[in-house]
């Protein structure tokens, strides 16, 4: 099977935001235990999943639910267009991979002069999408305010 060197997701911003939102406001914010470099204290963020689909979550807490009737329920998530838990896709062979993984992407952090938080919330107002291109070992990330409603 041939591999590609990167990968492209496409996550529309309107549905973004109110989870990038969820974790700003929050008092408190999640990491993974296993991360030896825990900031201290801990941003609110992004966390890209990657397991049935690949998706976007908010890491505050207590975390947002995708029904708040059901405290037990899944959280809310933001799924890549044409990649969500029932489209089956198999990631082998392109820079996201087979294995499932977690990455969490700090909203604080500067972007292009402004803050990920600030970036989302102007292309946002502009139905844009954010684009993370995966490459082996790393991601880049990227907004377009491109007419997206069909997505």
């Amino acid at each position: 099977m041939r591999r590609s060197s990167s990968f492209e997701l496409w996550f529309p911003l309107r549905q973004v935001l109110p989870i990038a939102e969820h974790a700003m406001a929050a008092g408190e914010h999640s990491w993974p235990e296993w991360d030896t470099n825990k900031p201290d204290p801990v941003p609110p963020a992004l966390v890209w999943a990657k397991d049935e689909g690949t998706y976007l979550r908010s890491n505050g807490l207590p975390r947002l639910l995708a029904d708040p009737d059901k405290p037990d329920g899944p959280s809310k998530v933001a799924y890549a267009v044409g990649y969500d838990d029932r489209s089956h896709f198999n990631f082998s062979g392109t820079a996201v991979g087979g294995d499932d993984f977690v990455e969490y992407i700090d909203l604080t952090e500067p972007f292009s002069g402004v803050t990920l938080i600030q970036m989302i919330r102007h292309h946002a107002g502009h139905s844009g999408v954010l684009i993370l291109t995966a490459h082996y070992g790393s991601f880049t990330m990227s907004f377009s305010s491109a007419a997206t409603d069909s997505l």
